[in-house]
C-alpha cells in the first residue's frame, strides 16, 4: 500500500521529489529499497503534519505536500491540481486541501471527514459529525437545502507554516475530533480548499480492517 502511494505521488508533474517520513526502521528499509529518500522522525509525533514539520529543514522548495501513506489510490491529478492552486491564487495560500461533494449515504460515517466551507473557498470547520445540520428537515432531504463537503487528507503547506508548527498552541478541538487540521484553524491559520471529482478510489483511506478489504477488492477490479 505504501509503495502505491509513493509511486503515484512521483508521477505528479510538478513534484520535484517524493520523500518518506517515518519512525519505523522496517518502513525505512523498504522505501530505500524502492529508491526513495527517507527522513527518520520521532515516534512521539502526533500527526503526519507534525512529523513533516520536525524535518522540514531537510526538505527543498517553498511548498510541501503531505500525502498520507494510507491512501493507496491517491490520484496524481489531485496533487497536481493542488500545485496549480498555489500558483494561481494571489496571495498564495498558506495551506490548501481538497474537498468533494459528499454523497448523502456518507454523512453519518465518522471515518469520512466533513468540512464546512465559506463562499470564498476557505475551510471554516472540519468534523466527523454531519455538518452543517439542516434544521427542520429529514436527513434524507438535507441535500435539497445544503451542500455537504467531504475532505481528503492531503495538505499543501507553505514551508513557513511547517517551520512554525512547534509554536502552534495545542488544540482541544484537534484532540476531540482527532483531526490535525483543527490545530491550524484554532491558531488562526487559513486553510483554502479546491473541489475535486470524487469516486470510490480517490476518497479511500485505509483506517480499519474493513477499509483494507475494500482496497483489496478495488485492486482486483
Amino acid at each position: 500500500m505504501l509503495r502505491r502511494v509513493l509511486d503515484a505521488a512521483r508521477t505528479a508533474p510538478s513534484i520535484s521529489e517524493v520523500v518518506l517520513c517515518t519512525d519505523s526502521e522496517e518502513v525505512m528499509s523498504c522505501a530505500v529499497g524502492w529508491g526513495y529518500r527517507v527522513l527518520m522522525t520521532s515516534p512521539t509525533c502526533s500527526s503526519g503534519s507534525e512529523r513533516i514539520a520536525s524535518v522540514v529543514d531537510q526538505l527543498q522548495g517553498d511548498v510541501v505536500i503531505n500525502v498520507q501513506g494510507d491512501q493507496p489510490f491517491v490520484d496524481p491529478l489531485v496533487i497536481e491540481s493542488m500545485c496549480g492552486v498555489f500558483r494561481a491564487r494571489i496571495p498564495s495560500p498558506a495551506v490548501v486541501t481538497p474537498i468533494y461533494r459528499l454523497p448523502g449515504d456518507q454523512l453519518d460515517n465518522p471515518d469520512v471527514v466533513k468540512v464546512v466551507v465559506s463562499a470564498g473557498q476557505r475551510a471554516l470547520y472540519f468534523s466527523r459529525a454531519p455538518v452543517p445540520h439542516v434544521r427542520g428537515m429529514q436527513r434524507a432531504e438535507w441535500h435539497q437545502e445544503a451542500v455537504h463537503w467531504g475532505h481528503i487528507g492531503i495538505y499543501g503547506y507553505q514551508v513557513d507554516v511547517l517551520r512554525n508548527w512547534s509554536q502552534l498552541l495545542p488544540s482541544r478541538l484537534e484532540e476531540t475530533e482527532k483531526l490535525e487540521q483543527l490545530r491550524l484553524l484554532e491558531n488562526g491559520i487559513t486553510i483554502e480548499t479546491y473541489e475535486i471529482i470524487a469516486h470510490s478510489r480517490n476518497t479511500l483511506s485505509v483506517d480499519s480492517p474493513a477499509d483494507l478489504e475494500r482496497a483489496r477488492e478495488l485492486v482486483n477490479q
